[in-house]
C-alpha cells in the first residue's frame, strides 16, 4: 500500500510542480496520535516523509500529536482521516497495539 501511495503521490506532485503555483494549497496539519511506541511513531513519520508531497515536521513531547506538512492540502480533516486509516491503523494492527 505504501509503495502504491508513493507512486501516486509522485505523479500528483509532478503535476503540481509543473502547473500553476495558484493550484498549490500547502498546510501544516496536527495529526492526533493513537500510537505511543517510539519505534512505531518513527515508522509512521518515515512513511509520511517518504510519500512525496508530505513531510513529518515534529512530534509533541507527550507523543500525542504529529505535525505534518502537506504540499497540497485542500481539506486537513480528510488528510488526518486518510493518514490514520491508511498508515496508523495498519501499524496498530500489525504490532497488535491497542489505541490509547
Amino acid at each position: 500500500m505504501v509503495f502504491w501511495d508513493i507512486v501516486i503521490a509522485n505523479l500528483h506532485v509532478a503535476r503540481l510542480v509543473l502547473g500553476k503555483k495558484e493550484r498549490l494549497n500547502p498546510a501544516f496539519v496536527e495529526l492526533p496520535m493513537d500510537l505511543q511506541d517510539e519505534f512505531l511513531l518513527a515508522a509512521l513519520a518515515c512513511i509520511i516523509s517518504l510519500t512525496p508531497g508530505t513531510v513529518s515536521a515534529g512530534l509533541t513531547p507527550d507523543h500525542k500529536t504529529l505535525l505534518i506538512h502537506g504540499l497540497d492540502v485542500p481539506d486537513s480533516d480528510a488528510l488526518i482521516v486518510a493518514t490514520k486509516k491508511r498508515y496508523e491503523a495498519p501499524l496498530l494492527e500489525i504490532f497488535e497495539c491497542s489505541p490509547t
